[in-house]
């Protein structure tokens, strides 16, 4: 017999699972494996997953680790070298503020699919620690992709029989519609931009090519091309570090876009291909002035939305500060800068009738059906629009009997 489930002298309060792991090679004992548990119904749920995995030509878990210490393995041996810089941070942010305080010293082979699913609930609930905040749903969810995959890790190094997240139901993502502006609204906020903001150029790029924020930031002159009025998406700029919680010097770090659909060229209008004109004959200048101390950035550089100097916007500033300030200044209602620009310029792409195969291609999505689902349903007047047909066709029914 493979195991068994035995009661323990003197422990009246627990069960026993002994199971055979064979004799050992050198010197040919009997070698068995003792698993201790709270009562005989897990004792016994316990036995028959660990002789299922035996069968099946697995092994017995038998590591002592904790979650917290699994973890922080986890992320040194693994996630450092399969994991993007800027996701890693998120990673270590979510293991180290959020996991391991609630999780942590659990033993890893005991963690449970009830230990996970109060975990999810304490966090959107926020009661997990004293003080804690509320998460909303889409946080939680990544809570569950992170630990999904550093369990996923565990099950293929023979560390856990199975994935526990594989059992929970993690919660489900509520979309909040985005806040829009009208065009006359996007109108007044790029003229008071353009009266009293240095970033209009970078404002009105942002309306007019749907791209990200770290895109438009680490765009080169070089993938600007001015006479046939287009741009290329070759490299995001990310700052990383630099907070008091952090305590880590800051970071300018570039990269290439994630999908070769992200690398992509987008026309774009007269008026941003003037501007940028413009931008360009002013920097030339400054340039000159700044002489060596400008930073050209080597292979990185000279970018289009800089410095002075040359040195890449901090765009949490740019955002937290001088875009409220526009927005507060013009009197508009208050939205994200990626609902005015990534956002608003799908939208708007898809009330002008523009196929989502040609509004795919500019975003730089992976499918067109992705775009779809994610912006198709914030255009506004297409619905009016089918109404409207319906109405014609019926009337027309009507006077035709």
């Amino acid at each position: 017999m493979r195991g068994c489930i035995v009661r323990p002298r003197g422990r009246r309060k627990s069960w026993g699972v002994k199971v055979y792991l064979g004799r050992n090679p050198q010197t040919g004992v009997k070698v068995y494996k003792w698993f201790s548990f709270p009562t005989r119904r897990e004792a016994e749920a316990r036995l028959s997953q660990m002789l299922a995995q035996l069968h099946g030509g697995g092994t017995i878990p038998t590591t002592k680790l904790t979650v917290a210490e699994y973890l922080e393995d986890w992320l040194q041996k693994y996630a450092t070298s399969n994991v993007r810089e800027t996701s890693l941070k998120s990673y270590r942010d979510i293991v180290r503020q959020h996991l391991t305080p609630t999780l942590g010293l659990i033993l890893l082979r005991r963690l449970s699919p009830l230990d996970v699913q109060g975990y999810y609930t304490s966090k959107l609930n926020g009661e997990a620690t004293a003080g804690q905040q509320v998460l909303s749903p889409s946080t939680v969810r990544k809570h569950h992709a992170v630990l999904h995959v550093a369990l996923e890790n565990a099950v293929q190094w023979g560390l856990l029989a199975a994935n526990v997240c594989d059992r929970v139901k993690p919660p489900t993502r509520r979309r909040k519609e985005p806040q829009r502006w009208d065009e006359e609204q996007v109108r007044l906020f790029l003229a008071e931009a353009k009266r009293s903001s240095p970033y209009y150029r970078l404002y009105l790029a942002m309306r007019t090519t749907g791209a990200r924020p770290g895109e438009l930031l680490g765009l080169r002159w070089q993938d600007v091309d001015l006479a046939t009025g287009a741009i290329t998406i070759r490299q995001k700029f990310y700052r990383l570090g630099g907070s008091k919680r952090d305590g880590e010097p800051t970071r300018l770090l570039f990269s290439e876009p994630k999908t070769d659909k992200g690398r992509r060229t987008i026309d774009i209008p007269p008026i941003l291909v003037e501007e940028l004109r413009q931008l360009k004959a002013e920097q030339d200048p400054l340039r000159k002035e700044f002489g060596s101390q400008y930073h050209d950035l080597g292979e990185h550089g000279p970018l289009v939305f800089c410095q002075a100097d040359g040195r890449p916007l901090n765009w949490e500033n740019v955002a937290r500060r001088d875009f409220r300030q526009v927005i507060k200044h013009a009197r508009l209602p208050v939205i994200k800068p990626y609902e005015f620009g990534r956002h608003g310029h799908a939208a708007w792409l898809y009330e002008q009738g523009v196929h989502p195969k040609i509004i795919s291609e500019r975003l730089g999505h992976s499918s067109t059906a992705f775009t779809m689902d994610t912006y198709g349903g914030m255009a506004r007047g297409l619905q009016a629009e089918v109404v409207a047909k319906l109405q014609a066709w019926l009337s027309e029914d009507k006077v035709s009997q």
